[in-house]
């Protein structure tokens, strides 16, 4: 890894970002109550382990490293506030996340108002995905710098 590849792994993981964020903004327009939350947990799933994989940070990736290289990479992820890089991403790490999709949640009640609810509940779910994403993106790039 280089700082070449670094800035071409980030390139591809933005990227990811802004295609999951506008999933969750078309889902939160769709007025089925609950089914926005759904896809928006399974969205944080997917970006954060995809992002993992872009930067050979995932859970497989990092059983396979030496002891110490895998001990650099976890201590880097607890130094950045990440519990996400290097282990599995569970529904018991995710339930943290909710937090953020909980204050979101509230925010989306908005929908109900016609077309402008509609319009502000997609702008949050995105601006929230896109956020969550990049975080992720900035806190992976961390570690990889540190194993350079």
């Amino acid at each position: 890894k280089n700082k070449k590849d670094l800035a071409k792994r980030r390139e591809r993981a933005e990227e990811l970002v802004r295609k999951k964020a506008l999933l969750s903004s078309s889902a939160s327009v769709i007025p089925i109550p609950g089914l926005d939350f759904g896809v928006d947990l399974k969205l944080m799933k997917d970006i954060i382990e995809d992002i993992n994989k872009i930067y050979g940070l995932d859970h497989k990736e990092v059983n396979r490293m030496s002891d110490d290289l895998k001990e650099r990479v976890l201590v880097a992820a607890s130094i950045q506030g990440s519990q996400f890089i290097g282990r599995t991403v569970s529904k018991g790490i995710l339930k943290m996340v909710v937090k953020d999709v909980a204050k979101r949640t509230a925010a989306k009640q908005t929908r109900w108002f016609p077309v402008v609810g509609q319009a502000i509940a997609a702008s949050i779910s995105y601006y929230f995905m896109k956020k969550l994403g990049d975080e992720h993106i900035d806190k992976c790039e961390n570690v990889a710098k540190k194993l350079i």
